[in-house]
Parts: structure tokens; C-alpha cells; sequence
């Protein structure tokens, strides 16, 4: 066995990707080459040595051939389990800023829920409220406005978040589809 032969049988122990391949290497060959090769022997033993010579350099052209073929292979496999880790490593990236969102998102949702009620709350007040002096209505509406601001800050957040985890959904969508499931963005992969 020639070295690049050798090499492909030896990954095809090592990878299941190469053994598929070869698997299918060896049904090509069997099917196209080995018939051809058949009619080549016979033919040599029945022709004188020049012609055997003739045929023999044919032979070893097409040996050549396959050597080269299956390099070009080993290329190939070599290319797709580099872009297949590739791609790995960007999934698993993914996943970990999916899961740092979705915990931010979690623990703030309470939070913003809380505010949200005691911001109705305090737009339900029926009554007026009770300053204990005139000096204190200032830094009452000065607490006022900074609560409407933070609330405010919050909602933007919370649509920031929101828009990323959208856009996050789509991009995975978009380089692996079929592999979001549900609106809750759980992945099947």
C-alpha cells in the first residue's frame, strides 16, 4: 500500500467521518477501477513483454492517479473537520452568551416588576400626599423624577436585552436551521 492510501486507512480507524469515506472510497474503486484493472491483467498475461511494459507504466499512472485523488480527499476531510470545530467553537460561544443574557434577564425581571408595581402604585394615589413641611416638596419630586428616571433606564435595558436575545435567535437561525425550537429559544443541538 502506497503512502497516501496508508494514511487514509489509518484516519479511517481513527475518525468515523473516515470511515464513511472510506467505506465509499472502497465501493468506487470496486465498482470503476477494479474491473478495469481486471481487463489490464488479463491482457498482460497474455501479451509479450514490450506491451507488458506499456501496460504496466498504465498501470502505475493510475495508481499514481488514485494516490493523487486520495490525497486531494485527505485535503478535503482535513478542511471540513476544521471548519466543523470551527463552527463547534462558535456554537458553544453562543450558547454561553445565550446563558449569561438569560440569567441577566432573570434576575432583573423581578426587580423590574416590583418597580412597575410601585411605579402604579404611586400613579394610583388617591389622595394627596402629605409633605411634613413645605421645604420637603422639592426633594420629594427631586425622589420622584429620579425613581421615573431609573424606571425609565430599566425599560430601555430590559428592550436592549431583548432586541440582543431576538437577534441572537436569528442569527442562529439563520447559520444552523432547524435547530432553534419553540419561542423560548431553546436549542435541539
Amino acid at each position: 500500500m502506497s503512502g497516501p492510501l496508508r494514511r487514509l486507512a489509518v484516519a479511517a480507524r481513527v475518525n468515523p467521518v473516515w470511515a464513511r469515506v472510506q467505506r465509499k472510497l472502497d465501493a468506487v474503486v470496486a465498482v470503476r477501477a477494479e474491473p478495469a484493472l481486471q481487463g489490464l491483467r488479463d491482457r498482460v498475461e497474455h501479451v509479450d513483454t514490450g506491451l507488458r511494459a506499456e501496460l504496466q507504466s498504465g498501470l502505475d499512472a493510475l495508481r499514481r492517479t488514485v494516490d493523487e485523488r486520495c490525497d486531494a480527499l485527505v485535503g478535503d476531510v482535513r478542511r471540513l473537520e476544521d471548519e466543523l470545530r470551527r463552527v463547534s467553537d462558535e456554537l458553544a460561544e453562543l450558547r454561553e452568551q445565550h446563558g449569561r443574557v438569560s440569567f441577566d434577564v432573570d434576575r432583573l425581571g423581578p426587580h423590574v416588576a416590583a418597580l412597575e408595581v410601585r411605579m402604579a402604585d404611586r400613579e394610583r394615589a388617591e389622595g394627596a400626599v402629605e409633605v411634613g413641611s413645605p421645604g420637603d416638596v422639592p426633594e420629594a419630586r427631586r425622589l420622584l423624577d429620579e425613581v421615573l428616571r431609573e424606571h425609565e433606564r430599566i425599560r430601555v435595558r430590559f428592550s436592549g436585552m431583548a432586541l440582543y436575545e431576538e437577534r441572537l435567535r436569528k442569527l442562529e437561525a439563520a447559520r444552523w436551521p432547524g435547530a432553534v425550537t419553540g419561542s423560548d429559544g431553546a436549542s435541539t443541538a
